[in-house]
């Protein structure tokens, strides 16, 4: 290696160190250490890999596995770390920032003074100055953020004064007149007057000259060495339990909200078996995704493999004309195709269902009725499905030899048991393992769902799920759309069931394509 291309590896590495020895701290300090240490591995074996001339060949291989790392393997293990916690709606702060945002509390007691509270306003740096008289007529001065300082009846230091005694103006900032606190209410609300953690804060700005202010106590404290926050106002004790604050038992239970995530354990696996409003819905979504991936699997087969053996025939004219515009739906994106039928299907409006309705009088609602929503979505979902299966078995029928139905009907077999005996077998040695994963794609088909009635229509009102929701847009009503608010926490735990279904169809695909592949040896 010449000391050129060394120089140039040894340049381009630092590079890469630098920013990803950063990456790994930002990212390791915002969203977990695991996957900063992570990163940090990973810029290890890349500098090994591209330092040692016996890797060579890793080279090839290391940025398709560090993207595999990042992009697959951190998302499912982060799923799973989810799945056993409460993170979702109501726990989505972590612990520190609730315990912060509960220290930053404060009220005022019943014997806390209040102050009637003169404002004095600078035009020049738009600050505040405050003049305070409390109610045993002691007067104090006062700057945000800085403590009270009492000013003695004799003190002539901020003359002159009006009739009441107080200033004109203090030191060099004007009094300002009635009614315009008004306009700078926001910003004198978040005005903290003395030092914490007893401070003087506005109760009210009103019309008037003289405003009102009152002694603020924080309301909070933490003991970390019994992790336990203390009401003061209350003398309530609240200690950590599954995520929230509590404190008291039965009918006299609180919680304090928000919570913060915790390791719950198995509790939103057991949700699906022992939570009516949720394992009555997620059976039928399973069930459902069941029927909905194996009828699409089906109908776009059988729809498709009939077309295909229609245009595999020498007898039908304009053969090519007729493939060109079987494939359209193919061509088109999915996402169109959906909300195109969602259109002609509409109950009110559709071409569909106006026809139906000239014909048999009827309207089909489609979009509110349970079995007819499956029907509708089963059918779009063979109609943007089937050119696939019609592609794929018209090639597969080619490789057919003539020879073989010459033979069969030498034989006396008629055109049914040619298909039976010779097409429909040799078309699944070579097509089951994209029939498995068709299956596997539908067992996900998020967009179909989605689109065409947003899963409904809805189950109950206990629930998210729909008619139409299969595993997938289930999970995803669970996690962003539900109207009791978001539930990552259980969304992945149903995305752990999703995985042990679809693992050993992965595994069944391979093991298949293997055997087929046996048999055409």
């Amino acid at each position: 290696m010449s000391m050129k291309w060394l120089i140039l590896k040894i340049v381009f590495l630092g590079i890469f160190d630098v920013f990803g020895l950063q990456l790994a701290i930002s990212l390791g300090r915002e969203i977990g250490w695991p996957l900063g240490i992570g990163i940090a591995l990973y810029i290890l074996v890349v500098n090994i890999v591209f330092l040692r001339s016996d890797l060579f060949p890793w080279r090839w291989i290391i940025p398709a596995f560090g993207g595999m790392l990042l992009l697959i393997v951190y998302p499912i293990g982060y799923s799973l770390t989810v799945a056993f916690t409460n993170y979702g709606d109501g726990h989505l702060l972590s612990k520190d920032l609730v315990i912060s945002q509960r220290l930053a509390e404060s009220y005022t007691p019943e014997d806390a003074p209040t102050y009637s509270v003169y404002i004095y306003r600078s035009d020049a740096d738009n600050a505040f100055r405050f003049w305070l008289i409390d109610q045993n007529d002691r007067t104090f001065v006062a700057y945000p953020d800085e403590e009270l300082r009492e000013i003695a009846p004799d003190d002539t230091t901020f003359d002159p004064r009006d009739e009441n005694g107080v200033p004109r103006t203090l030191e060099g900032y004007n009094r300002m007149p009635a009614g315009s606190a008004l306009q700078y209410a926001n910003s004198l609300q978040n005005v903290a007057i003395g030092e914490p953690p007893t401070q003087v804060r506005f109760t009210r700005i009103s019309l008037g000259e003289v405003q009102r202010a009152a002694l603020l106590q924080p309301r909070w404290s933490y003991d970390a060495e019994t992790d336990t926050l203390t009401n003061l106002e209350t003398d309530l004790v609240y200690y950590t339990e599954r995520g929230n604050f509590v404190t008291g038992e039965g009918d006299t239970r609180q919680v304090l909200q928000p919570g913060f995530p915790a390791h719950i354990g198995l509790d939103n696996i057991l949700r699906v078996f022992n939570d009516r409003n949720v394992s009555g819905p997620f059976w039928s979504s399973f069930i459902w995704t069941l029927t909905f991936a194996f009828g699409s699997v089906f109908l776009t087969f059988a729809l498709g493999l009939a077309f295909a053996i229609t245009l595999n025939s020498r007898d039908v004219p304009f053969r090519p004309f007729f493939r060109s515009l079987l494939i359209l739906p193919y061509a088109v994106p999915g996402w169109l195709m959906v909300t195109t039928w969602r259109g002609l299907l509409n109950p009110a409006y559709g071409p569909v269902n106006m026809g139906i309705l000239g014909l048999f009088g009827v309207s089909p609602q489609w979009f509110s009725d349970p079995l007819l929503a499956k029907i509708g979505v089963l059918f779009v979902n063979m109609y943007i499905g089937f050119p696939y299966m019609m592609l794929i078995s018209l090639g597969a029928l080619q490789s057919i030899a003539p020879d073989m139905y010459e033979a069969a009907t030498i034989d006396g077999a008629n055109a049914r048991n040619q298909f039976r005996y010779i097409t429909l077998p040799l078309l699944l040695v070579a097509l089951a393992p994209l029939l498995v994963a068709s299956f596997g794609f539908n067992f996900n088909n998020f967009t179909v769902i989605e689109l065409f009635n947003n899963g409904g229509p809805p189950i109950s009102a206990a629930t998210v799920a729909g008619h139409t929701d299969i595993l997938l847009s289930y999970t995803y009503r669970l996690a962003f759309s539900g109207a009791a608010g978001t539930d990552y926490g259980f969304a992945a735990a149903i995305s752990i069931f999703i995985f042990m279904i679809i693992a050993p169809l992965t595994y069944f695909n391979f093991r298949l394509t293997r055997r087929f592949e046996e048999v055409n040896a």
